[in-house]
């Protein structure tokens, strides 16, 4: 951060942008990638590659964290819920519709034309029938008890999140004296019911995605309580350096293990509000211009890197069948066409997760951020006037944040 927190009043004048926070969700979403990439290499096959869904808590922790920096204080003294919702919306939705969009093209062109062979499902059979695709486009599909969510999968991540929005809001304004005590009773509450309902709490095909978000999100609320009321002591750089260090450590190593998901929004939080402070050599790490760029791009990689994965194991399973020399292991079954690369696939999925990011930079430009712009600027003219309700907009961190989240 440029500059620290003395109190809570000092929050409110200082807009930071945390940009080693901005990082990690970029290379998290980046794991995330790799998550959804089969191979017989070494890379997905780790133990920290198959287990990456666990980073969607450390998204909806920081989610919370963001937005109460952007929100919660104007939430809590009569900033309109309803614009809220609608800047949320603009920041979430026009690239959710776009890649939408393009896998009913895909559908279509599969009903008409065929699938060359590349799938054996019929195309608007199930899992992509109609009705879960009008789930997917009204954001409930997390409560319709749908075997699964194939209309862009990570989808289910932002309607947990634009309903997690709603209710904290609310609650914002309804308890403003309460929200610390509100926002640890939710975590307790939800924590409670992702630890009971058992394996079941992490399928993102249930309304359990929703108590995930809520633990999350609440404990991310209270991260930033913590940090916009606490002046951070001056740790100095080898202590704050191997405080980052042990803290990435220990995150990657839950992670790894895979062991009681439940607690890690628990070292997540912490983690988050150890990074805020950007005062060790990994934050300096994080700063450098190609982790701001991932960390740009975060939304656009988990958004459409499905889709792109997808179809470029298709275009290699082709060259494969052209070249005489298969590059891509096609298998069907129950649970639909699943690809696994064979050909050198270490270095084969890390070119695939350069073209999703090649994507994303397109996405992010052509339809994220002017998408988000436009949504802000219309809400703008909408107030008494551009000045009084630019006044009120989230800084920018805030403004850009939209929490990733994987299919568990």
């Amino acid at each position: 951060m440029a500059e620290g927190f003395s109190s809570s009043s000092g929050a409110h004048k200082v807009r930071p942008r945390f940009l080693a926070l901005d990082s990690l969700r970029g290379i998290c979403a980046c794991m995330i990638v790799l998550f959804h990439l089969h191979s017989t290499g070494n890379i997905t096959n780790s133990n920290l590659v198959h287990n990456s869904w666990m980073f969607v808590d450390f998204f909806f922790v920081l989610s919370g964290f963001v937005i109460s920096c952007g929100y919660l204080d104007r939430l809590r003294t009569g900033y309109p819920i309803g614009k809220f919702m609608l800047l949320r919306l603009g920041r979430v939705y026009p690239l959710h519709l776009a890649v939408l969009a393009l896998f009913l093209t895909m559908e279509v062109a599969g009903a008409l034309v065929g699938t060359a062979g590349l799938s054996n499902r019929t195309p608007f059979s199930d899992p992509r029938t109609l009705g879960e695709l009008a789930g997917s486009l009204a954001l409930v599909q997390i409560f319709c008890g749908f075997p699964s969510i194939v209309w862009n999968g990570p989808s289910w991540s932002i309607a947990a999140e634009v309903w997690t929005y709603l209710l904290m809001a609310l609650l914002f304004r309804a308890l403003p004296r309460w929200t610390g005590p509100m926002a640890a009773g939710l975590a307790v509450a939800a924590g409670l019911v992702l630890a009971l309902a058992g394996p079941l709490a992490w399928d993102p095909a249930t309304a359990y995605a929703f108590a995930r978000c809520i633990l999350g999100f609440s404990l991310g609320v209270l991260a930033w309580m913590l940090v916009a009321a606490v002046r951070w002591p001056a740790l100095g750089p080898s202590l704050a350096t191997a405080l980052e260090l042990m803290a990435t450590a220990a995150c990657v190593a839950m992670v790894a293990m895979g062991a009681v998901p439940v607690l890690a929004p628990l070292l997540f939080a912490a983690t988050v509000v150890l990074f805020a402070a950007e005062q060790g050599l990994v934050s300096r790490v994080l700063k450098l211009r190609p982790f701001v760029l991932l960390g740009t791009l975060s939304y656009s990689i988990y958004m459409v890197h499905t889709l792109i994965v997808a179809r470029t194991l298709d275009v290699l399973s082709l060259l494969g069948t052209w070249l005489h020399h298969p590059l891509i292991e096609t298998r069907f079954g129950t649970a639909g066409t699943v690809k696994i690369v064979t050909f050198a696939p270490d270095l084969m999925a890390l070119s695939v997760l350069g073209v999703v990011v090649l994507v994303s930079m397109a996405s992010y430009r052509w339809i994220e951020a002017p998408a988000r712009d436009a949504s802000r600027t219309w809400l703008s003219r909408k107030g008494p006037s551009s000045k009084t309700a630019l006044a009120g907009d989230p800084p920018p961190l805030a403004d850009r944040d939209t929490i990733v989240a994987v299919p568990a």
